[in-house]
């Protein structure tokens, strides 16, 4: 897991980075079967070349291509924002460091709960729904 300051950058544009960044993470740790999930849809559409690629992200979404290449299978799905808390948590931590961190244990308690409740298939309601 991981988290990065990307200073004053748009929202897509820091969600495009992540991705990458996260990507690029996993496949140098060894992992060759990769499940995409993002709540941002004109990212996640924009990896499934179901739309045009916005012109702000044009060429992150362009490496993260060249990067899923190098992977075995990949699966890319858009999730709703209540189903990808540990995300939003950590794009939180992001707001409170100066540069990035990575680690494969945590030691917050909170997210560890949230990352059990996914792990079983838990996640919050919708709001409107």
């Amino acid at each position: 897991m991981g988290a990065a300051n990307y200073g004053t950058t748009s929202a897509v544009m820091a969600e495009g980075q992540a991705l990458w960044d996260g990507l690029q993470a996993a496949l140098n740790s060894g992992y060759q079967r990769l499940d995409v999930e993002g709540d941002n849809y004109a990212i996640i559409s924009a990896l499934r070349k179901e739309t045009t690629i916005p012109w702000q992200v044009k060429n992150v979404i362009q490496d993260i291509h060249a990067l899923l290449l190098q992977a075995e299978e990949v699966w890319v799905t858009h999730i709703y924002r209540e189903a990808n808390m540990a995300a939003d948590w950590l794009s939180k931590l992001s707001h409170s460091i100066a540069d990035s961190w990575l680690s494969t244990e945590c030691d917050s308690m909170k997210l560890r709960a949230i990352v059990q409740d996914d792990r079983i298939g838990r996640s919050l309601v919708r709001r409107g729904t």
